[in-house]
């Protein structure tokens, strides 16, 4: 049966992406556009890695969630939660991906977009600063924002965690200009989560910015995204970062707070500006309701982060990299004329890219007993020619309908076979059961309906 929580959470996930897809129509006008490819003579003269939500932990946080793991507590520790290794990882493969380009080696910049600690106390910020110092090389400039969990530790004292940030990272806010192209980061101001000084600072900035190199992109970095542009902005974004951005269709902005997944086809937006959420080194969540709650399968097996580079005209490249497979995923996008509004990866032209998905051969769809004497529904993932963003399944006996869920998709795990083994519980035996199953898109279109029927040993 679903629970009150469950039909909530699922009028939510279809309630965003309709808004989402309403948003598409009422940004960008009606002609589509196949998706630009970068030119084989694309020349970078700046180059800079951006991540967000690495959740530096201190030993006790560390050893309160090792004990839930068990006797799998060591390989927790060195594999899953440790985000020193993952941000270490991040910079090194920023830098073994320069080292070994043909042509501009440089990596100028290494940003972060908040909550680079779990909670904003002192070890966090020394063991964050450490990997940092051990592993960026002189030359690259840090890029740093304050997210919300570096207020955490702090209660009503919210002022004393600015003042944290500023003794071991620099100034909350900074503006720095890279070989031609100016970086911007903003942060939380000192009453935590709002952006009522720092929206003005960051007008100014902009303004400068644009004085300086006109057309040419601007960079910015904060926590929040921008609200109504990317997956996850209406539930996690700030309505005043945006009021400020849409004056400045250059801005390419990077952003966290939601753990939503890199490769997600809505994690970049253009509108007024453009918007690319930064994933996490950390853990995912998705909106979806799922058997897990919010959190989806090996939810902590995420290391995700931007690779970006731009060249002297303002044409900028952007590849997604995969820690946990050291690979990157198998798209990119290519900006160009972003003062001209230029803007082919609006939510409007994606979606009408996209076609629904496709299930090959039924999902090859069988089922089984586990040793408890519970069937077990196996099929094989959807095609789409972005990702498949979920499932959504039902199993009847005759009228009665005996098993439901929504659950999310694979798409976000490189690592993991596109094949799926739902547990449906102990089912009547003798009885005939129907599956009923869709598939969804990012953009809430669904699949043709797979039916299979079986009866219940």
């Amino acid at each position: 049966m679903i629970s009150i929580k469950n039909l909530a959470r699922t009028a939510l996930s279809v309630l965003s992406a309709f808004f989402f897809t309403v948003l598409s129509f009422l940004t960008v006008g009606p002609k589509t556009q196949e998706l630009p490819t970068t030119p084989a003579d694309f020349t970078p003269v700046v180059r800079f890695a951006v991540c967000s939500d690495v959740h530096f932990k201190n030993d006790n946080e560390l050893e309160a969630r090792g004990e839930e793991a068990g006797e799998e507590y060591e390989e927790y520790l060195e594999e899953v939660v440790v985000p020193p290794q993952r941000l270490a990882a991040a910079i090194n493969s920023a830098y073994d991906y320069a080292d070994n380009y043909d042509g501009y080696k440089g990596l100028d910049a290494f940003a972060v977009a908040g909550d680079f600690t779990n909670r904003g106390k002192p070890e966090q910020y020394e063991a964050f600063v450490n990997t940092c110092n051990e592993n960026l090389r002189e030359g690259t400039q840090r890029v740093i924002s304050i997210g919300n969990h570096e207020f955490m530790d702090y209660g009503n004292k919210r002022s004393e965690a600015i003042k944290a940030f500023e003794k071991y990272i620099g100034a909350a806010n900074s503006h720095y200009v890279i070989n031609g192209y100016h970086f911007i980061a903003v942060s939380y101001d000192e009453l935590a989560e709002t952006y009522v000084k720092s929206g003005v600072w960051l007008k100014k900035e902009l303004d400068k910015a644009v004085a300086d190199t006109g057309d040419k992109p601007i960079f910015v970095f904060q926590h929040p995204a921008p609200f109504s542009t990317i997956y996850g902005s209406i539930n996690w974004g700030d309505k005043m970062i945006s009021a400020v951005l849409k004056d400045y269709p250059q801005v390419v902005d990077f952003s966290g707070h939601s753990h939503y997944p890199i490769n997600d086809p809505r994690s970049i937006w253009q509108g007024k500006f453009t918007a690319l959420g930064c994933g996490t080194l950390a853990y995912f969540e998705t909106e979806l309701d799922t058997i897990d709650g919010n959190f989806p399968g090996d939810y902590e097996e995420a290391a995700q982060y931007y690779i970006v580079e731009a060249d002297k005209n303002g044409n900028v490249r952007i590849r997604a990299y995969d820690i946990i497979t050291e690979q990157f995923f198998d798209f990119e996008y290519y900006l160009s004329d972003l003062a001209e509004k230029n803007y082919p990866y609006s939510p409007y032209n994606l979606r009408k890219l996209d076609g629904k998905p496709v299930f090959e051969n039924g999902g090859n769809m069988t089922v089984s007993l586990n040793e408890d004497g519970e069937t077990i529904l196996s099929f094989d993932g959807a095609k789409d020619r972005f990702v498949t963003e979920s499932y959504k399944l039902t199993v009847s006996r005759g009228a009665v309908k005996v098993f439901e869920d929504n659950f999310s998709g694979k798409y976000m795990y490189l690592f993991e076979e596109d094949c799926y083994n739902i547990n449906l519980g102990k089912l009547r035996s003798g009885k005939k059961h129907t599956v009923v199953l869709y598939a969804l898109n990012a953009f809430a279109e669904t699949s043709k309906p797979v039916k299979f029927s079986f009866t219940a040993a």
